[in-house]
């Protein structure tokens, strides 16, 4: 039976038996198209007997359930995590964890890539799921029962998919593959707001150069500011179009603001002021510290061909290990690598799998043959070997 967790005393029931658990599956609803941060409207649990929706609108202390989201002796299971621990990040200032994702875990048992909820259950339990409320407004009271139905499958079947990947991944040794992903994924930093980055988000900042994308990196970063105090999102408080031109013109006074397209008077009236001397203070600084767009480099028809070599060695390896190869890497990865003049790809399961190959075939010490239209990696000396063997017969 589904419980409705909506009072204080109630979470701290069903709170006091989870901490029991070695691991929940866990699930949110939300909404943010009129906010910057998500609001959390619904939180979806399930652990043994317990399948439960806890109501935040309703509760006013969320904290016994936010001890079991960082208790380290229980495993929070998820599918695509990093929105559910965005928001969890922003009302506890921590990240849940540990955590298991089982999206990343289906790419590395080679069941998908960047796979749906949807789409994994049917995978794995043969179920299709209802698809109607997926743009339900989740913040309205009271939820009909189709919602509620909706949104508990997300953690129903969730406890019944867990055992089944933990159990292959066990079995095919690759749980350590997704130690470095869950971990990262558990990270504060990779929440954490950097206003200063904001302008890297603003399309056609491409057409700017020099000076004006140090003023647009300062008028993004007060945009940002603006909408993390207003909790609006950005376009509501200045849109992109805006900020390119107060950045592509030579903004002195409020008549050439005025007349910037797009922008409300009443924007002009309150912030003006702000503007011109966010506009001012990235005029004064120095060029060393102007932000830079990456420059796009162009490949030498030696690198060219050496990314075609490790593309094919990424290919070579997924189908040995059956995996997808956009799951171990894709090709803008390896041109950034042999464009660093690095030899090794990354230090985690996708390292594993491709770095000794890669140092190998570029050291000499191994080579791509291809013996009755089979593409092998072997031994230099193996080619002679098999050419010998296959004269033989």
């Amino acid at each position: 039976m589904t419980q409705y967790i909506d009072s204080n005393e109630k979470l701290q029931e069903i709170s006091d038996i989870l901490k029991t658990q070695d691991w929940i599956a866990l699930d949110t609803e939300f909404i943010r198209e009129r906010n910057y941060y998500p609001k959390l409207c619904l939180i979806q649990v399930a652990a043994g007997d317990i399948l439960a929706y806890i109501d935040p609108l309703c509760i006013s202390n969320l904290s016994p359930f936010f001890d079991i989201l960082v208790d380290p002796k229980i495993t929070k299971v998820l599918h695509a995590a990093y929105q559910d621990l965005e928001i969890f990040y922003q009302l506890m200032g921590t990240v849940p964890s540990p955590i298991f994702d089982t999206q990343p875990a289906a790419s590395v048992l080679g069941i998908g890539d960047q796979m749906g909820y949807a789409r994994l259950v049917e995978s794995l339990l043969e179920v299709s799921l209802e698809k109607s409320q997926t743009r339900t407004d989740w913040s309205r009271r009271p939820l009909n029962e189709q919602q509620i139905d909706y949104a508990i499958d997300d953690v129903r079947y969730l406890q019944k998919i867990y055992p089944i990947m933990l159990q292959q991944l066990q079995d095919q040794q690759r749980l350590e593959w997704l130690e470095n992903d869950f971990a990262r994924i558990a990270t504060e930093s990779t929440y954490a707001i950097d206003i200063n980055e904001a302008w890297k988000r603003v399309k056609g900042k491409q057409y700017l150069k020099g000076q004006q994308l140090a003023i647009l990196q300062k008028v993004s970063a007060w945009r940002e500011q603006m909408a993390m105090e207003k909790d609006k999102p950005r376009r509501w408080v200045l849109s992109d179009d805006v900020l390119l031109d107060l950045a592509r013109h030579n903004i002195t006074d409020s008549k050439q603001i005025k007349a910037i397209r797009g922008l409300k008077v009443t924007h002009v009236k309150h912030y003006f002021d702000d503007w011109l001397a966010i506009i001012e203070e990235a005029r004064k600084l120095p060029k060393e510290e102007w932000p830079k767009l990456p420059i796009k480099q162009k490949l030498t028809i030696n690198q060219e061909m050496l990314i075609d070599i490790l593309m094919m060695l990424v290919k070579y390896q997924a189908k040995k290990y059956h995996i997808s190869t956009i799951a171990i890497s894709n090709r803008k990865s390896i041109i950034q690598m042999v464009t660093e003049g690095r030899d090794y790809f990354s230090e985690d399961w996708r390292g594993n799998l491709l770095n000794n190959l890669f140092k190998d075939v570029i050291s000499g010490k191994k080579t791509v043959y291809v013996h009755q239209d089979k593409v092998m990696v072997v031994q230099v000396k193996q080619t002679q070997e098999i050419a010998l063997k296959t004269e033989s017969e």
